[in-house]
C-alpha cells in the first residue's frame, strides 16, 4: 500500500521560532485530524489555532507541488483513499499525464489498464476475447504490427502495464 504522510505544524509556535509539529498518515478521519493538531498544541479560539504543513512524503508525486502548504485535509484524503486501491494504475496515469490529469482519470475512471502487460500482451488478448479469428489465423496474425496499431489509437506502455485513456 502506498505511504502518504505529512509533517502538521503549529504556525503560531512556528512563528515564536519553535518547530513543534509531527508527521500523520493519510487518508485520515477529522476526529483524528482535530486530535492530532491539539497533540501539537493548535485548538480552536486560543493563541494557537492555525496550523500549516512543512514536509510530505509520498514516493509517487510530489505532494507539496500539488497541496502547498495550506492544503485542504478533504483533498489530500481524497487523493490518498483514491490511491489505496490503485496505485499502480496511478503510476502508471503519472507516466502519461501531469498529476492533475492524473487524478482526474483516477475519479472518472476513464481508462482501462493492463497490469503488468505490454502492448503485444494487450494485442494478443484483444485478437482472443474480441475478433473470432480461427486458430490458424492467429498464427498467421501479425501481433507486433497491431500492437503498433494499438500504440497510434492511444495505448501507451508502462513501467507497470499498459494503458489506455479515453
Amino acid at each position: 500500500m502506498l505511504e502518504m504522510k505529512g509533517f502538521i505544524t503549529n504556525l503560531g509556535k512556528y512563528n515564536e521560532g519553535y518547530l513543534v509539529g509531527k508527521w500523520i498518515n493519510f487518508p485520515i478521519d477529522d476526529d483524528d485530524f482535530e486530535s492530532e493538531l491539539e497533540s501539537i498544541g493548535v485548538k480552536k479560539n486560543t493563541t494557537y489555532e492555525e496550523w500549516f504543513i512543512t514536509d510530505y512524503y509520498c514516493p509517487l508525486f510530489d505532494m507539496y507541488d500539488a497541496f502547498g502548504e495550506y492544503p485542504s485535509i478533504d483533498d489530500i484524503n481524497e487523493v490518498a483513499e483514491a490511491l489505496e486501491n490503485n496505485e499502480s494504475v496511478f503510476t502508471a496515469l503519472l507516466e502519461v499525464c501531469s498529476y492533475e490529469d492524473a487524478l482526474s482519470y483516477l475519479k472518472s475512471e476513464n481508462y482501462t489498464f493492463y497490469q503488468g502487460m505490454t502492448l503485444e500482451d494487450v494485442a494478443h488478448e484483444l485478437i482472443e476475447e474480441c475478433y473470432n479469428l480461427p486458430e490458424i489465423a492467429q498464427r498467421y496474425f501479425d501481433y507486433e504490427a497491431f500492437a503498433c496499431d494499438l500504440e497510434s489509437d492511444g495505448y501507451t506502455e508502462t513501467s507497470n502495464g499498459v494503458i489506455c485513456l479515453w
